[in-house]
This record gives C-alpha cells, structure tokens and sequence, in this order.
C-alpha cells in the first residue's frame, strides 16, 4: 500500500513536471507571435504645429464641402412635399390593408354563412315529405264502439 502512494506520487510529480515544460514552451511561441505596436504602425512621428494645423484646416475643408454638397442636393427639393407624399402613400396602404382585412372577413362570413344553411337543410327534414305517423296535431273522438261501458263516453248508455 506504501509503495503505490509513493507511485501515484511519482506519477503525479512527473506528470506536473511535463505540464510546466509544455506551458513554457507555448508561452515561448505566443511571446514570438507579438507583434508589437511598433512593429505593426511603423515611424510614425507625432505631427508639428504647422502639420497639425494643414491637417485640421484640410478637414474643416471637407467638412464644408459635404455640407455644400447635401445643401445642393436639398436646394432642388421641397421636402414638406415630399414627407406629405409619403404619409399619403403610407395611409392609402394602409386603407387598402383595411379593405381587404375586411372583403376577406366579409368572404369568410359568407362561406359560414353558406355552410350553415346547407347544414341546417341536411338536419331539417324536407317538407314534401309526408309525415309517416298521420297528422298527430289533430285529436281524433273514439268511435262509440271502442269505449267501454264505464264512464268514459259520455251520452246514451245501450
């Protein structure tokens, strides 16, 4: 028992052991991957005044020609037109939505409709047919010879 504790040790030490040499080596090869901003951006030097202030007035430059140039484009259009143009063309969609929401609503009514009234003349039955068991609506006398002697007909007794 001793001996396999001193064995599982050695075993876990060794196995220890070969982790750290493989973490340093990676870690080797990833500190080799770096590429450092240096390396990535070059001589870049910081600007002189003078630079400095081309490079802000050469902005300023195309910033105004932008604005020039949406302020052309907008010059030729009337855009209240427009915005009322499209909100027209937003709610004829939209009544013409409506409509067909409700002429498919009104279809499909229709066809319950339809469908009801061929179930109801499949369960009613048919009035040309003559009823089987006479006309029970009407009561009939009995005829004086089905009484009997007892009081249930009521006049001249035999």
């Amino acid at each position: 028992m001793n001996q396999i504790v001193k064995d599982f040790g050695k075993g876990f030490k060794q196995l220890g052991v070969e982790t750290a040499e493989k973490l340093v080596n990676e870690t080797g090869k990833i500190a080799e991957s770096i590429i450092t901003a240096k390396e990535l951006l070059g001589d870049i030097k910081p600007l002189n005044d003078q630079e400095l202030t081309q490079k802000k007035a050469e902005d300023e430059r195309k910033k105004q020609e932008e604005i020039a140039n949406v302020r052309s484009q907008m010059a030729g259009r009337n855009v209240e037109s427009e915005i009322e143009q499209i909100s027209n063309q937003k709610k004829r969609e939209e009544n013409e939505k409506e409509k067909m929401f409700l002429e498919n609503l009104r279809r499909q009514r229709e066809v319950e409709r339809q469908n009801q009234i061929m179930n109801s003349e499949i369960m009613t039955p048919s009035k040309h047919h003559k009823d089987k068991g006479g006309n029970k609506h009407k009561t009939q006398q009995p005829d004086e010879s089905q009484m009997s002697q007892t009081s249930e007909f009521k006049g001249k007794i035999d």
